[in-house]
């Protein structure tokens, strides 16, 4: 979605123009003369410099973050062999996504927020919408399998899990769906030109009929089902922590161990960090849709909307889409310590840090080793990062078998 129709205020006669599309009432519109009338708005072609370097310096930094964490992400799992389990292919295929997101989407706002005109010619105007609609719905539907893998891993039997071959087909299924998903914004959308008496006007337009309804349906695979998804699975794995947690409490007499406290943690930034980047988003869409649905939109009032709450709403959206796929890979991979310890054992780690051989020296003395493993289990329990899957482990007293419950640390 573009502001190039906004941003040229074209409103003549029977045709209202509002946001990025344009909406036609007359059936005669093709019959105007444009030639003969001037341009309705202000002609700007382009922004200035100063406008240009406060972009950049919005983008830059979160380009960077996104480029550098998505890029360990797949390096992490290219150099280890063993660390590419199921969920961590996922969480590849979701790196490989949030990366292009990173590369793709600064590149079209810039073009958009800079230019008055459209700029990307036709089969910009039929390619660009699938192509970031696609990029974004693979990285979301990767999130949510990942998330139902979570769920399995400690609420429901092993034989549900996602295996390797599993995995796989969950990764080609992402892009496929997303493919058939985004393909009506290449259908349905339009590049035109228009001749004025004094400005030559280029914009993409859409078939707002169709894709009024289209859009929701796209808010609704990249927001709200995710979201329902995450909120559904994270507070079925909290009760399950819990009642894990009460039983271990209570058969070993331990302290309070902090499992669910830790699990909450986790879950209120993996779900609170989707929440604010893509809300914006889902606001933006409505409060186009309600734009579209008033035919009573003057030249006047689009020339003012350009500076005001859609336009803000535009960009922001935009840009918090940006920031999520920048933060996703310390959300879901750099905090894992099985990923750390794996970068570890690459030879760009090598290059970049020197190995400490202190690191490497065990100590022989036993009261050494147990401070040091004392203060390991203290370190692994502070990490909020961590949550814990189920594993049954057998304790036997006197001729009674039971099953414990016990966790193992695992990566949100």
């Amino acid at each position: 979605m573009d502001l190039t129709t906004l941003r040229t205020g074209k409103s003549v006669q029977n045709t209202s123009y509002v946001g990025d599309l344009t909406t036609e009432f007359s059936h005669d519109i093709h019959a105007f003369d444009y030639e003969s009338q001037d341009f309705p708005n202000t002609i700007w072609f382009n922004k200035g410099t100063h406008d240009i370097l406060i972009n950049v310096a919005m983008f830059l930094p979160v380009c960077i973050l996104g480029l550098a964490g998505n890029f360990w992400v797949i390096y992490v799992l290219k150099s280890n062999k063993h660390i590419r389990t199921p969920t961590n292919l996922i969480v590849g295929n979701m790196a490989i996504a949030d990366m292009l997101s990173t590369i793709v989407y600064p590149c079209f706002i810039f073009v958009y927020d800079y230019f008055q005109n459209y700029q990307l010619g036709a089969v910009g105007c039929k390619g660009e919408g699938p192509l970031e609609c696609t990029i974004l719905l693979a990285s979301v539907i990767s999130m949510s399998a990942v998330t139902y893998d979570r769920l399995t891993a400690i609420v429901l039997p092993s034989e549900t899990r996602i295996d390797k071959m599993k995995s796989k087909i969950v990764i080609c299924s992402t892009w496929i769906i997303a493919l058939i998903l985004s393909a009506p914004l290449a259908i349905f959308r339009e590049y035109r030109e228009r001749k004025w008496k004094n400005f030559d006007e280029r914009y993409c337009t859409e078939q707002v009929i169709v894709t009024n309804i289209y859009w929701y349906v796209i808010i609704t695979a990249l927001v709200w089902l995710p979201l329902t998804i995450q909120i559904i699975c994270y507070t079925t794995i909290f009760f399950k922590l819990n009642k894990y947690e009460k039983i271990i409490v209570k058969s070993f007499n331990h302290h309070h161990l902090g499992y669910k406290k830790s699990a909450a943690k986790m879950m209120f930034i993996v779900i609170v960090t989707f929440m604010i980047c893509r809300l914006p988003f889902t606001a933006f869409i409505i409060y186009r849709h309600q734009m579209l649905k008033s035919s009573s939109t003057k030249t006047a009032d689009v020339a003012n909307i350009i500076n005001g709450l859609y336009h803000s709403l535009w960009f922001s959206s935009k840009y918090l889409l940006i920031v999520n796929a920048a933060v996703n890979p310390l959300i879901y991979s750099v905090t894992n310590i099985s990923f750390r310890n794996a970068f570890k054992k690459t030879k760009l780690c090598q290059c970049l840090f020197a190995v400490s051989r202190k690191s490497d020296i065990k100590p022989t003395n036993p009261k050494q080793k147990r401070i040091l493993t004392t203060h390991r289990c203290a370190k692994k329990r502070a990490n909020i990062f961590l949550i814990f899957k189920k594993d049954v482990a057998k304790s036997t007293q006197g001729d009674t078998s039971t099953k414990i419950v016990a966790t193992n640390n695992t990566k949100l």
